[in-house]
């Protein structure tokens, strides 16, 4: 018997609210490299399988002083759909100060509550550091259903750590990607693959060889 066979891969179902994780990744002055944090949400290396869902809100349609910010979204979007995620999109609206507002949280608590019951998932991954999450993830694990927090240690209030199974670090996972480039400089298309990082364990040291296609970084950070 294969080791397949006779030990059933873990299936996870990871929500990522976008705005937040590229949020983390900037305040620690990284870019992201999305392949590896889908890696690292789903355990693949350690066999573990999956979706990822990725909730993105996107700048307000028919104005144009949002249409460049929305064009590049788009673009975004769509590479994230060709690489094995899915995407749930939210229409921004305008706030009246050059910016606009595109919440997802109440998208991803509704999706998450259908799509466990639809999947039954072992596990679902929130990649947020919301505290309103805290009280999805009590039901889902009433429910029987393991809820691990992704997010940076130091950035997750006593609320959602009370709720939550587990917290998963992504500091030592984003510390290792590549800084974000002055403004001045041209994005980079392409970024060197981040080798896996162990979910409960300090990340390796030696990175790997070759490079995968990611998005510009200027799709994947200025907005």
């Amino acid at each position: 018997m294969s080791k397949e066979e006779s030990s059933p891969r873990e299936k996870i179902l990871a929500l990522v609210n976008e705005s937040n994780l590229l949020a983390a990744a900037r305040s620690l002055s990284r870019s992201l490299d999305w392949l590896s944090v889908k890696d690292f949400l789903l355990d693949e290396s350690n066999g573990g399988e999956g979706e990822v869902v990725v909730y993105v809100g996107l700048p307000p349609a028919f104005v144009a002083e949002f249409q460049e910010q929305r064009s590049r979204k788009l673009r975004f979007v769509h590479w994230l759909k060709t690489h094995g995620f899915l995407v749930v999109t939210k229409e921004g609206a305008p706030t009246g100060d050059g910016h606009y507002k595109a919440d997802v949280d109440l998208l991803m608590v509704v999706e998450a509550m259908e799509l466990v019951q639809r999947s039954r998932p072992e596990t679902v991954v929130l990649v947020t550091n919301d505290p309103d999450f805290a009280h999805l993830i009590v039901h889902l694990r009433r429910g029987g259903v393991r809820v691990e927090v992704a997010a940076i240690d130091s950035a997750v209030g006593g609320d959602l750590r009370g709720s939550a199974s587990n917290i998963l670090d992504l500091k030592p996972l984003l510390i290792r990607f590549e800084s974000l480039r002055p403004a001045t400089e041209s994005p980079t298309p392409f970024q060197a693959p981040t080798p896996p990082t162990p979910r409960y364990s300090a990340p390796p040291t030696h990175p790997s060889e070759g490079e995968v296609e990611t998005p510009p970084l200027s799709e994947q950070v200025s907005l």
